[in-house]
C-alpha cells in the first residue's frame, strides 16, 4: 500500500455502505448528546482495552456497559464501573466467563441503552449486537468479527480439542447460531469503524458493509528512539501457537552466526526451548524496562504472526528498530517495505523457516536503507493522540455535537477539556499555524522547560521572543528554535506583589511595540507567563491577532498582589481569546477571579519528557552521589525548586531536624529577589548543627541525575501549587514522592497509590511520611512502580504538545476564518 493511499485511508471521511439502507439521523440538538460505550468484557488490560481507554478519553462523560466487569485496576476506564449483564452473576464467571459464549448474544441484548442518543461499541465478540432504536446512532469500532465463529473456526476447534465427538457437534452448532446472529445484528449498526484495512476487508466479506479505517492507539511515547544498534535480532510475544515464535526460533537455529533474543512466556515455552540453538537466548517473561532496552538495541524485530493489526511491530519502530514481518494482515499497513521510498522493514510471504532465513539475508544486504528516525516517524502515525483526533472527527461527522463537552463543563468539580484540547475535527488539512511565543525570562524554570519542549517539537512554525537573556535563550537556540531577546531592563524589579512604576509602564510600551511588529507575520500570539500575557494581550489588540495565555499559576492573594490580580481579571475578560491552564486548580482560580465562561479555559497538563531520566538507568547511584559530593551510604531526601518561602524548604529542614538519620539535598537557587530566604535556610542549618546532613547544591542543569542520586523526593510548597512539575519528574526518575496536599498536586498524586500526601506547612506530618518511606522498602517500590506508570501515561510530552497545538490552531482559525 503506497504512502498516499495509506494517508487517504487514515483521514478519509466515512464511506456509506454500498447496500441500500436507511441513513442514521444526524443528531443536531441544543443539548449535548448522551453517549454510552459498550465493550465485550472487562477483565484485563490488553489491545482492545487500549482502544477503549482512548474512546473513554474522547467521551469522559459517557456511561460504560459490558457483559462482565471484573477489573481490579480501574485507571484505564477512569474509575468507571460498567453496567453489566446477568453473566456477571453466573457461577465461576470471574474466571470462566468465556464458557458462557452461548449465552452472550442473549446477554448483550438485555442491556438497556434506550436513554442514549449515541451508542459506541468496542467489539471483538458480541458488543456490536446491543439493541438500539431508530432515533439512536450506533457506531461500532470492530477489532474483528468474531474470529472463532468465522474464518478461524477450524483452528479454534482444533486448539480446544473439539474436532470430534458430541462436544464438537455442540460447539459447531453454537458457532453456527452465533454466525447467524452476528450477521443479523450487523444490520443494526449505523457505521462501522475497523482497526485496519485487513479487518475492513473481513467486515466487508462477513457483513457486506464498508468500514472506515482508524488504526488503534499505540503508546509510542513509552518507547525511546535509539540510533545505536547491537548485533542481535529480537522477537517478543506471548508464546502461543498462532504467534509462530517456534518458527522464528527454528529459522535462527539454522543461522548459527546470527543471535536471536526471545522475550515472552506461555504454553509453548517448552517447544520454543527445544528448538533453540546455542545462538538463541530465551529470556522468558521480562518487565517492560528489559523489553524496552532490547527493542532499542536490536538490529531488527522479527514478527511471524498474522495479526489483525499487530502492536509489537509499531513499538519496535518507535524505538527506531526495523521489522522483519510476515507479509499478511496488519503488518502490511504498519511496516513500509523495500518497495517504498522510506522503508522501515521487510516482508516474508510464507510462514516457514526457509522464508524467514531468506528475509534475514535480504535485510542484511539492504540494511543501509533503514533509518531509525524513519522508523520512529512511521510509528508516530499510530500514536494515541492521532487515534483520538481521527476517532472524534469520525464521530463528529456522523453525530454532530457529540464531541462537545457537557454544558456544565465540569467533571467532579474540575474544568474539562474542550473540543480543541480533545482533538475535535478541524476540517481539511491546513498549513501549520504560525505561532509567536513570548516569555518574560531567560531563566530555565518550569514554565520555560514546558515551552522549550513545545518549541523544540514545533520549531518550523514557532518564533520565540524573550524579555531577558539567559540559559533559556541558549537552550532554545541549541534546539534550533528561532529566538529573539528584547531589551526589557525597565521591567526588572517588578514582582507579582508590587505596583507598576512609570519606568516599568514605559518598558511595557516598548515591548508592545516590538511584539506588534513581529506579530503581524504570525497567526496567533502564545503568552507563556503573566508579564508576557500583558504585553501579548495589548499587542494582539493592535496587531489584530488572537492571544492565548498559558496560565501556570494559581491567581490568588498568596501568589499575586491586588493590582496584579485586577490586571489578570480585566485582561482575561476583555483581551484574551483563550486560556490554557496547567491544572484544574489553576483553571478554577482564574474562572473565579475573572468570571469568564468555562469554555474560555482548557486544562492541559504539562508534558515532561522521560528521556533525560532514562540516560541514567545504568549509572550506579554511588557514582552520581560522588559527582555531586553527596554521602554514598546516607538516606537522602531531595528538594528540587527555586529557594522561595512559599516553596517550603524550611518545612523540610524542620522535618529533618526530627530525624537524625536523614540527609537533605536542596537543589535550586533564589531567583526573584529571594536571597534573604536562602540566608535564613543556611542560618537554620548552622544554628541546629545540621551542616553535615544538609547539602546546598545550588542551581543545576542536570536535575535528572540529581533526582536519581537521592532516595526520596519531597515537594513542600506551603501554598497551593499550580501544577507540581517536580512531582512528575520524580516519578519518571523512579523515586517515591511525598508532597503537600493542595492545588494541582492532588491532580497528580493519589495518596498511597503513587505518592504520599501531607498537610501543607506541617513538619510533623512530613517527618512521619519520610520516616515511613525510609523504613518501608516495599512501600517505596510500590509507589515507584505505580508513579512511573502514571507519569508516562498521563503526562507524556506528545499529549501536551498535541493539546496546546490544537488549541492554538483552533483559535487562530476562529479569529481569521
Amino acid at each position: 500500500m503506497s504512502d498516499e493511499a495509506l494517508a487517504a485511508a487514515e483521514t478519509a471521511a466515512f464511506v456509506p455502505a454500498t447496500q441500500p439502507r436507511r441513513l442514521a439521523p444526524a443528531v443536531v440538538t441544543s443539548h449535548v448528546p448522551r453517549v454510552a460505550i459498550v465493550h465485550d468484557w472487562l477483565v484485563t488490560y490488553a489491545g482492545a482495552e487500549r482502544v477503549l481507554e482512548q474512546i473513554i478519553a474522547c467521551f469522559p462523560d459517557a456511561d460504560l456497559y459490558s457483559l462482565v466487569d471484573f477489573l481490579d485496576d480501574r485507571r484505564f476506564v477512569r474509575g468507571k464501573h460498567a453496567t453489566t449483564s446477568f453473566i456477571q452473576r453466573m457461577p465461576f464467571a470471574r474466571k470462566r466467563y468465556r464458557a458462557y459464549l452461548p449465552l452472550m448474544p442473549l446477554a448483550i441484548e438485555q442491556l438497556d441503552l434506550s436513554a442514549y442518543d449515541l451508542v459506541i461499541s468496542s467489539s471483538h465478540a458480541v458488543a456490536k449486537g446491543v439493541l438500539t432504536g431508530p432515533d439512536q446512532i450506533h457506531i461500532s469500532y470492530v477489532h474483528s468479527p468474531i474470529r472463532y465463529a468465522w474464518d478461524l473456526q477450524h483452528q479454534y476447534l482444533e486448539q480446544s480439542h473439539l474436532t470430534r465427538g458430541l462436544r464438537s457437534a455442540f460447539a459447531r452448532l453454537v458457532l453456527h447460531y452465533i454466525r447467524n446472529w452476528d450477521i443479523r445484528t450487523s444490520n443494526s449498526v449505523d457505521h462501522f469503524i475497523s482497526n485496519s484495512e485487513f479487518i475492513a476487508r473481513r467486515i466487508k466479506k462477513v457483513y457486506q458493509r464498508d468500514a472506515q479505517v482508524i488504526f488503534p492507539p499505540v503508546d509510542v511515547d513509552a518507547f525511546e528512539l535509539s540510533e545505536k544498534k547491537d548485533d542481535f535480532y529480537l522477537t517478543a510475544s506471548r508464546l502461543v501457537p498462532y504467534k509462530k515464535i517456534d518458527l522464528i526460533v527454528e529459522a535462527f537455529s539454522r543461522m548459527p552466526d546470527k543471535k536471536l533474543v526471545v522475550i515472552g512466556d506461555g504454553p509453548q515455552m517448552s517447544v520454543v526451548r527445544a528448538k533453540a540453538g546455542a545462538n538463541v537466548e530465551v529470556m522468558g517473561f521480562q518487565p517492560f524496562d528489559v523489553l524496552h532496552d532490547h527493542m532499542r538495541r536490536a538490529k531488527a524485530f522479527v514478527f511471524a504472526a498474522e495479526e489483525d493489526f499487530g502492536i509489537a511491530p509499531v513499538e519496535a519502530q518507535a524505538c527506531g528498530t526495523p521489522v522483519i514481518a510476515y507479509g499478511k494482515g496488519g503488518a502490511l499497513e504498519t511496516v513500509r517495505d523495500l518497495s517504498q521510498s522510506r522503508p522501515t522493514g521487510i516482508f516474508f510471504h510464507e510462514q516457514t523457516p526457509q522464508a524467514v532465513n531468506a528475509a534475514v539475508a535480504a535485510f542484511e544486504r539492504e540494511s543501509h536503507r533503514f533509518s531509525p528516525r524513519e522508523c520512529r516517524a512511521n510509528a508516530e502515525r499510530f500514536s494515541a493522540s492521532n487515534f483520538r483526533d481521527r476517532f472524534t472527527a469520525a464521530v463528529e461527522a456522523i453525530c454532530p455535537g457529540a464531541t462537545r463537552r457537557s454544558a456544565a463543563g465540569m467533571v467532579g468539580g474540575a474544568p474539562t477539556l474542550t473540543d480543541a484540547a480533545r482533538g475535535a475535527p478541524a476540517g481539511a488539512a491546513a498549513p501549520a499555524t504560525k505561532i509567536l511565543a513570548i516569555d518574560q525570562t531567560g531563566v530555565l524554570g518550569g514554565a520555560e522547560l514546558s515551552l522549550l519542549e513545545f518549541a523544540r517539537q514545533k520549531k518550523e512554525s514557532v518564533d520565540v521572543v524573550l524579555f531577558d537573556d539567559g540559559p533559556f535563550r541558549r537552550a532554545l537556540a541549541d534546539a534550533g528554535v528561532k529566538v529573539d531577546v528584547l531589551d526589557a531592563s525597565r521591567l526588572r524589579g517588578m514582582s507579582k506583589q508590587g505596583a507598576p512604576t512609570l519606568r516599568s509602564l514605559t518598558g511595557v510600551a516598548s515591548l508592545v511595540r516590538e511584539t506588534v511588529r513581529r506579530a503581524r507575520n504570525t497567526d496567533v500570539i502564545y503568552a507563556n507567563t503573566q508579564r508576557a500575557m500583558v504585553v501579548g494581550a495589548i499587542a494582539g489588540v493592535i496587531a489584530r491577532r488572537p492571544v492565548v495565555w498559558h496560565l501556570r499559576d494559581i491567581v490568588s492573594a498568596e501568589h499575586f498582589g491586588r493590582m496584579q490580580r485586577m490586571t489578570i481579571k480585566w485582561f482575561g475578560r476583555l483581551t484574551l481569546d483563550h486560556v490554557i491552564a496547567n491544572s484544574a486548580a489553576s483553571a478554577a482560580a482564574f474562572v473565579e477571579l475573572a468570571k469568564v465562561p468555562l469554555k474560555r479555559v482548557d486544562v492541559v497538563f504539562n508534558g515532561i519528557s522521560e528521556a533525560p531520566f532514562r540516560k541514567h538507568d545504568n549509572t550506579p547511584q554511588t557514582v552520581l552521589r560522588e559527582r555531586l559530593g553527596l554521602p554514598g551510604d546516607a538516606f537522602i531526601v531531595g528538594s528540587f525548586s527555586r529557594l522561595a518561602h512559599w516553596k517550603g524548604q524550611h518545612v523540610l529542614l524542620e522535618a529533618a531536624l526530627r530525624d537524625p538519620q536523614l540527609h537533605v539535598a536542596l537543589v535550586g537557587a533564589p531567583l526573584f529577589g529571594e536571597d534573604a530566604y536562602e540566608a535564613a535556610l543556611k542560618a537554620f542549618v548552622e544554628t541546629h548543627r545540621m551542616g553535615s546532613r544538609v547539602h546546598f547544591l545550588g542551581f543545576r542543569d542536570d536535575v535528572a541525575a540529581c533526582m536519581r542520586a537521592v532516595d526520596v523526593i519531597a515537594h513542600t510548597s506551603i501554598a497551593p501549587e499550580p501544577f507540581g512539575r517536580v512531582i512528575v519528574e520524580g516519578m519518571l526518575a523512579k523515586r517515591p514522592v511525598v508532597a503537600m496536599r493542595a492545588g494541582g498536586v492532588t491532580e497528580i498524586i493519589d495518596d498511597g497509590m503513587n505518592g504520599l500526601l501531607c498537610e501543607p506547612d506541617s513538619a510533623d506530618e512530613l517527618s512521619a511520611a519520610i520516616t515511613r518511606l525510609r523504613t518501608d522498602a516495599q512501600l517505596r517500590a510500590r509507589l515507584v512502580d505505580t508513579g512511573y506508570d502514571i507519569a508516562r501515561r498521563r503526562f507524556g510530552t506528545r499529549t501536551y504538545i498535541d493539546g496546546v497545538s490544537r488549541i492554538l490552531a483552533a483559535h487562530a482559525k476562529r479569529r481569521t476564518g
